[in-house]
């Protein structure tokens, strides 16, 4: 145990402890902000709906790209249909075998013009249903990302809030740190490191308020007598006596 401390020293490493278990308690809180927390998962959120809106997105743009498909190939068949049908009402054509082949192709032009228009009911059905879930997705994503925006601001400005208290504490810590002895400082750290952070603490009416016991009465006058540096008999802390 260190010798020559001084009830100065020790007035001091209260100090320093004050300062300690305030920069434990502003780092816990940086740590663990809620906000910090909302903003994360908002964060996976944001990933997930940019991930099914880009899919959503593929899903449209194919859709689309097979209702032009479909479109086109109606507007060929008309195409072909309409110079067909010229040829046969022309006079030009007046073989009945070659008239009759020509009245099937048309037949057959018209039923494949009828297949092309249902498949391009479904897929205008489907387009609009991609469309607007993808829409609904955007909105959705836009509104996800505003809220973290503002939340990101939030965390921003708390947490610089934080750090300036840290900085005027650890500056505080620093300054007082050399005025006590070092072997009491490597002591107080030990402790520190295996008491969650409290490694000096006051005697106050008698009780620790390390460990909160209630010292008997003689024992309390023992340490007031012995002086210098004392121990918690029941959680080994460093014991400032008042």
């Amino acid at each position: 145990m260190p010798d020559d401390v001084t009830p100065a020293d020790l007035r001091r490493l209260l100090d320093l402890q004050e300062q300690d278990t305030a920069i434990t308690v502003l780092e816990t809180r940086r740590s663990t902000l809620p906000e910090a927390r909302e903003l994360a998962e908002l964060n996976d959120s944001l990933a997930e709906m940019e991930a099914d809106l880009a899919i959503a997105t593929k899903q449209a743009d194919e859709i689309r790209r097979e209702q032009s498909r479909l479109e086109d190939e109606i507007k060929l068949t008309e195409d072909k249909i309409g110079k067909e049908e010229q040829r046969m009402f022309s006079g030009t054509v007046a073989n009945p075998k070659e008239l009759s082949a020509l009245q099937a192709e048309v037949e057959s032009l018209k039923r494949r013009r009828g297949g092309h228009e249902d498949s391009l009911l479904e897929v205008m059905v489907s387009a609009e249903s991609a469309t607007e879930t993808a829409q609904r997705l955007t909105t959705e994503r836009d509104e996800t990302r505003t809220r973290a925006n503002e939340l990101n601001a939030a965390v921003e400005k708390l947490t610089g809030d934080i750090d300036a208290e840290l900085d005027q504490h650890r500056a505080e810590r620093d300054s007082i740190a050399p005025e006590i002895p070092a072997g009491v400082i490597d002591l107080y750290d030990r402790l520190r490191e295996q008491k969650h952070g409290i490694g000096a603490a006051a005697l106050v009416a008698g009780t620790c308020e390390g460990c909160h016991t209630k010292l008997p009465n003689k024992e309390v006058e023992r340490l007031k007598a012995a002086g210098g540096l004392q121990r918690c008999d029941n959680c080994r802390r460093i014991l400032v006596v008042g």
